[in-house]
C-alpha cells in the first residue's frame, strides 16, 4: 500500500524546529523568559551565537540553526537576509511596519528594510527598537499576536498621524477612533416600559381610599375598593393585602402600601411581572404551587358562583388543588414545576382571572375554575380510591374506564418517567397527578397531553418513537383484540397507517414535533394503548376528526366535551340515588311522629290495667308509705 509523500520542506522545518527546541541553551533561555513574565519583570533579550562563528545573528537563530550569510544588497523578500531583532520591524525612517499576509501582490511590493550592515541607530531609535524587540519576544513566548499597524510617513518635522493606529493594552488590541454602534435594548424581563405612563396616579387614589378609613387602617373587607382604585383586577386583592404585610398585622396602612407599590409596580411594567412579584416568595422570579393558595382561597371565599362551598369547607382544599394542577398543566410548558414570567405572559391565566370578575357563573369559566370540571375529576378519583387516602395504586388506575388503558402504559406512568414526583416512585399516584392523567387521557390534542403520552412511548428517552417502541405497545392491543374475538390488524398494516397519518420528517422515526404538526395525535396514541377509543376511531367517519383550525368560532375541546357529558351522567346518578334513599326511608324507617304515636298508645294501654276483684282500689300502687302493697 503506497503512502502519501510528505513535502520535503515541511519535514525539514519540523526537523529544524525539533533540533532547536531540544538544545539545552535554548531551553534555558526560554525558562528564564517565562520566569520573567510570571514575575512581571522586563524581558532581557540575549543574542545567541553559533559555536563556530562569533558574528551577530538573528534571535530566531539558535546554535543548531545554520548561519546566514550577510548581504550588502537590499532584497525584496522581508524575511531574507535575517536581521537583528532591533532592525527587523524598522523602516528607513524609523517607523514600525507590519508583516502583511503572503500574497502575490504583497510579495512584489518594495519594502524598505535596513540592511544588516547599516550603521548603529541613535539612542532614541535604539530604545524604541528594544521596546519592539521585547514585545516580539513576549508575543512569541505567550502565543499572542501583537500587530503594529503600518503608519504613513510624514514630511520632515511633522508628527505621525494617530488615525487608524492600533496599540496593545493589557494583551488586547484597542482600536482608536472607532465609532461604537449602540444597540437598543430588546430584552425586557419585567415588561417593556410604557412611555408617559403615570404610575403615581393609581397609588394616590389607593392612598386616598385608605386615608378615609378609621385610623387609616385597611382590613381584608376594604381591599375590594382599594384594588379597583388602583385599576387592577379584583382578585388581585388578596395578593396586594399579603404583599403589604397585611397577613401579619391583620391590616395595612398607607406606609406599607406605598412601600409595596414602589417595590413591585415601579420596576415591573406588565401584568405578568407584577403578578409574579406579588405572589412569589422573596428573591424568587417564578411561581410554585403553594404560591397560588392565597388567591384561589380568596376566590372560593368571595366569588358569587362558589357561595355553596361555604357550607362544605372540607372541599375547599380539594377544589384549590384541582385548580392549581390545571394551572400548571396549561401554563408550565417547561414541566419544571416553576412558572416563570415568560410562561405566565404567554398563557391565558391572567385574562381568565380578569374574566372571572365579570362572570358570576363559575362553570362558564372552563379554563381553570369550573366547578363542574372539578366535580367530574374528583368523582372519578373517588371511584378508584377505595381506601380514600387520596392516593391510588397501579391496580386502582387499571380499573379506570373499565380497564381500557394498556398495562404497559400504566407501568410507564408509575415508573416516574413522565411526571417528577416521589409518590409515583413509591407505587402511588396523588390527586394532582391524577388530574394530569385524566386531562391527558381525555384530550390528546392538548400540547401537554401530546408531551405526556410521548414520554410514555419513548422508552429509551432518545426523543424519537421508533418502530420497535410502537410494536412493543401494539402487541398488547392485539392480545386484547384476540381475546375479545375481534379481527386484529397486523402490526405491519398498522405501522403503515400511522406513518401515513403522522408523516414524519425522518422515515420510521416519529418525533414530538411530528405529532404536534399532524394535528391527529389522539388517533396515534389511542391506537397503541386505548383499545376502546381505537375501535371507536376505526368505526367513525375519518373526516369527523378534522377540525377547522382557521375558524374564528371557538369549538369546545375534547376535555370540555368529556367533562360536560360526565357531569350530566353523574348528576343523573346522584338524583336516582337520592330517590332510592327516600323510598327506602318511607318503607322501612318510621318518622318521628309515628314513633311518638306508638309511645302514646303504649302508655294508654298500660294505664288501662285490669280491676281488682274487691272493687275499685283507691290505693296508689307506687305509694310505699303504707305497709299495704295491694297483694
Amino acid at each position: 500500500m503506497r503512502m502519501a509523500l510528505k513535502p520535503l520542506l515541511k519535514s525539514k522545518v519540523d526537523e529544524l524546529f525539533a533540533r532547536w527546541l531540544s538544545d539545552p541553551e535554548t531551553q534555558l533561555h526560554l525558562k528564564e523568559n517565562l520566569r520573567q513574565l510570571c514575575h512581571g519583570e522586563s524581558i532581557t533579550v540575549q543574542y545567541l551565537t553559533s559555536p563556530k562563528s562569533s558574528s551577530k545573528q538573528s534571535p530566531r537563530l539558535r546554535p543548531s540553526s545554520p548561519p546566514c550569510s550577510p548581504s550588502s544588497t537590499k532584497l525584496s523578500n522581508p524575511r531574507s537576509p535575517r536581521r537583528t531583532l532591533s532592525n527587523k520591524n524598522k523602516s528607513n525612517n524609523g517607523s514600525p511596519r507590519i508583516n502583511l499576509p503572503n500574497s502575490s501582490k504583497d510579495s512584489k511590493k518594495e519594502i524598505s528594510l535596513q540592511d544588516h550592515t547599516d550603521s548603529i541607530p541613535s539612542n532614541e531609535n535604539a530604545a524604541q527598537s528594544d521596546k519592539n524587540s521585547n514585545n516580539n519576544v513576549i508575543s512569541y513566548l505567550t502565543g499572542s499576536s501583537t500587530t503594529n499597524v503600518q503608519q504613513s510617513s510624514q514630511p520632515s518635522g511633522g508628527k505621525e498621524t494617530e488615525k487608524g493606529k492600533r496599540r496593545e493594552t493589557k494583551g488586547q488590541l484597542v482600536c482608536n477612533n472607532v465609532n461604537s454602534v449602540k444597540v437598543p435594548q430588546f430584552y425586557y424581563p419585567y415588561g417593556k416600559p410604557v412611555i408617559n405612563l403615570n404610575k403615581e396616579e393609581p397609588l394616590q387614589k389607593a392612598l386616598q381610599e385608605i386615608s378615609q378609613l378609621e385610623d387609616g387602617k385597611a382590613y381584608k373587607q376594604h381591599m375590594k375598593d382599594i384594588t379597583k382604585a388602583c385599576n387592577l383586577p379584583l382578585y388581585w386583592k388578596a395578593l396586594l393585602f399579603s404583599a403589604s404585610n397585611g397577613e401579619k398585622q391583620g391590616y395595612i396602612t398607607k406606609e406599607s402600601f406605598t412601600a409595596m407599590w414602589k417595590r413591585v409596580f415601579l420596576p415591573c411594567h406588565d401584568e405578568a411581572a407584577r403578578f409574579v412579584k406579588l405572589a412569589a416568595k422573596p428573591s424568587c422570579n417564578y411561581l410554585e404551587e403553594d404560591d397560588f393558595f392565597l388567591i384561589i382561597q380568596d376566590i372560593v371565599d368571595s366569588h358569587p358562583g362558589l357561595t355553596f362551598l361555604q357550607e362544605a369547607p372540607e372541599f375547599h382544599s380539594r377544589y384549590i388543588n384541582t385548580v392549581i394542577a390545571r394551572i400548571f398543566y396549561s401554563v408550565n410548558r417547561s414541566w419544571s414545576g416553576k412558572i416563570t414570567i415568560s410562561e405566565l405572559r404567554k398563557s391565558s391565566f391572567l385574562q381568565t382571572l380578569t374574566v372571572l370578575e365579570q362572570e358570576d357563573d363559575i362553570n362558564q369559566i372552563t379554563d381553570f375554575f369550573s366547578y363542574e370540571h372539578f366535580y367530574v375529576i374528583y368523582c372519578k378519583f373517588w371511584e378508584l380510591d377505595k381506601d380514600h387516602d387520596l392516593f391510588i395504586s397501579k391496580e386502582d388506575l387499571a380499573r379506570h374506564n373499565d380497564h381500557a388503558i394498556s398495562s404497559k402504559v400504566i407501568d410507564r406512568i408509575f415508573s416516574g418517567s413522565v411526571i417528577k414526583g416521589s409518590s409515583l416512585k413509591e407505587g402511588r399516584m396523588s390527586y394532582p397527578e391524577f388530574v394530569w392523567f385524566l386531562m391527558s387521557e381525555e384530550d390528546k390534542k392538548h400540547p401537554t397531553s401530546v408531551e405526556y403520552w410521548f414520554r410514555c412511548m419513548d422508552l429509551d428517552g432518545d426523543g424519537v418513537i421508533s418502530m420497535y417502541e410502537m410494536e412493543y405497545f401494539y402487541d398488547e392491543q392485539m392480545q386484547k383484540m384476540e381475546s375479545l374475538g375481534i379481527e386484529k390488524l397486523p402490526f405491519e398494516d398498522c405501522l403503515c397507517q400511522m406513518l401515513d397519518l403522522v408523516r414524519p420528517k425522518v422515515s420510521g422515526k416519529i418525533t414530538l414535533a411530528d405529532l404536534k404538526n399532524c394535528k391527529m395525535a389522539n388517533i396515534f396514541f389511542d391506537t397503541f394503548f386505548n383499545l376502546d377509543k381505537f375501535l371507536d376511531h376505526e368505526q367513525r367517519d375519518p373526516f369527523a376528526n378534522a377540525r377547522d383550525f382557521d375558524s374564528d368560532v371557538s369549538e369546545p375541546t375534547d376535555w370540555e366535551k368529556y367533562a360536560a357529558e360526565e357531569y350530566e351522567i353523574l348528576v343523573a346518578e346522584e338524583g336516582s340515588n337520592d330517590q332510592e334513599e327516600i323510598h327506602y326511608e318511607d318503607d322501612f324507617e318510621p318518622d318521628d311522629e309515628d314513633l311518638i304515636q306508638q309511645e302514646l298508645n303504649r302508655v294508654q294501654q298500660s294505664n288501662s290495667s285490669p280491676q281488682f276483684l274487691g272493687g275499685e282500689s283507691k290505693d296508689d300502687l307506687y305509694d310505699f308509705s303504707t305497709n299495704n302493697l295491694g297483694y
